[in-house]
């Protein structure tokens, strides 16, 4: 037997799924998790009239297949595993929604989804609904824990589903109430079916990943449930899921994480202030500060300087962008996009945007580099870094970003969360009523039976 398969990881995991007591969760938990909720229903409402959610809808029919949980998009009924898939694609169709750095991924994009359709479908109530989510960030963190997920990702995995559909499996195995031998064929089973390739980033099939990881963790949980079977100790086995997509693997962290209490706190949630990749977000502050607290002109603009930690460009694949979609994964784009409009936007990440004259010649003004230290300022930095050099006519002018608006570290208020919620509901022209939704999701977890959000089904029944 291999060491990585002397420790009983998918058992440990699904005990913890199945039988973990948060009864006394602290209130900072279970706000950060409403948080997390407000902003993945926001951005997922925003991406209605996005091309790659109208083209999902079509391709899967007219008529969806009868069921009692909604389609956040337009108030749509339908089967828990298609409201997971359409939802979840949604929800990273703007790459708008939050981030976590252990994971390197997108964590409440692949759970929410999965875990309101089956709490809607099984009418378990909004308490219930707040635990299973709190237990499928746990699993995420413990999953990424015993892994070199830097190096996973690295080799072009989207970890935003590799680790997101044993999460959400977990979560949604804790909604139906599986026991721990279940529960092992449900990771079991969400293992086999966890995929997703960066090579496709800025394409609609990476907003897909998280939707098919949504929709996966469904399915693997209702086969369990119903008595398919699955590997019971798969996770750790010389054929699983580690052998296959970890690298350094370390399985006693697994064991660690779980035992370390409220992950949510620990490791945080970062939420977007932009809508596009957030390896661009301290470019994006720091160019905004140049222009703002600098001055900096963009027809001033002789070329400029972009320095990232090393890897920090590894998602940002797209230098020379023509789409929207590309210009998300673009730090020259938007680097220039900043420059030119003084801010970045919902708007910036249209394909005429992108297109512009003016901004296709202003990132090609641009030049990138990794170091491990940073050109300015001090030679520590934590997670990440950027520091933006802009040679003007007038002279150069520097700005370092260590901490990006609304990291975990420096993270938005409720005013600042509802004030991108309401963006993102007028962002989309869906009628819903902000100031209603906004209620019944800061108000979700009660004892009484969940059944989604009347203010979206309203607007869709309007439409």
């Amino acid at each position: 037997m291999s060491d990585t398969e002397s420790v009983a990881v998918t058992r440990s995991l699904a005990e913890y799924a199945s039988s973990a007591d948060l009864c006394d969760m602290p209130e900072d938990v279970a706000e950060i998790a409403r948080r997390s909720l407000v902003d993945t229903v926001g951005v997922t409402i925003a991406a209605r009239g996005d091309d790659a959610v109208g083209i999902l809808r079509t391709t899967l029919g007219g008529e969806l297949p009868p069921g009692d949980a909604t389609v956040l998009t337009d108030g749509t009924l339908t089967n828990a595993r298609t409201a997971a898939l359409v939802n979840a694609t949604a929800g990273h169709a703007l790459d708008y929604d939050d981030v976590t750095d252990l994971t390197y991924g997108h964590p409440s994009v692949v759970l929410w989804p999965a875990l309101l359709a089956a709490a809607e479908t099984g009418r378990r109530t909004g308490r219930e609904l707040l635990e299973a989510f709190v237990i499928g960030f746990q699993v995420q963190c413990a999953v990424a824990s015993g892994m070199a997920v830097r190096t996973h990702y690295g080799r072009g995995w989207h970890s935003t589903a590799t680790i997101g559909v044993l999460g959400a499996a977990a979560g949604v195995a804790r909604l139906h109430g599986l026991d721990v031998d279940q529960t092992r064929c449900a990771l079991g089973l969400a293992a086999s079916m966890a995929g997703g390739s960066r090579q496709n980033f800025g394409t609609m099939t990476k907003p897909l990943h998280p939707g098919l990881a949504a929709r996966d963790a469904v399915f693997a949980a209702d086969l369990a449930g119903n008595g398919f079977t699955a590997d019971p100790d798969q996770l750790e086995s010389a054929l699983g899921y580690f052998a296959m997509f970890g690298d350094s693997n370390d399985l006693t962290a697994v064991e660690k994480t779980l035992q370390t209490p409220w992950a949510l706190t620990a490791e945080g949630l970062s939420v977007k202030k932009y809508a596009c990749c957030y390896c661009t977000h301290r470019t994006a502050d720091a160019t905004i500060d140049l222009v703002h607290e600098d001055g900096v002109d963009a027809g001033e603009v002789r070329s400029v300087q972009l320095t990232l930690e090393p890897a920090g460009f590894d998602p940002l694949i797209h230098h020379r962008p023509t789409t929207g979609l590309q210009g998300k994964f673009s730090a020259e784009y938007v680097i220039a996009a900043a420059l030119l409009d003084k801010r970045v936007t919902l708007a910036t990440f249209t394909d005429d945007a992108v297109q512009r004259p003016e901004a296709q010649q202003l990132l090609r003004k641009v030049e990138v580099d990794e170091q491990e230290r940073p050109p300015v300022g001090p030679a520590q930095w934590e997670q990440a870094y950027a520091v933006v050099q802009v040679d003007t006519a007038r002279g150069p002018v520097t700005k370092r970003v260590d901490v990006p608006r609304g990291d975990r570290r420096a993270p938005l208020d409720r005013d600042g969360i509802e004030v991108k919620f309401r963006d993102c509901v007028e962002f989309s022209g869906s009628g819903i009523d902000a100031d209603a939704l906004l209620t019944q999701l800061w108000n979700f977890d009660t004892s009484t039976a969940f059944r989604g959000f009347d203010a979206v089904r309203s607007a869709g029944t309007a439409a």
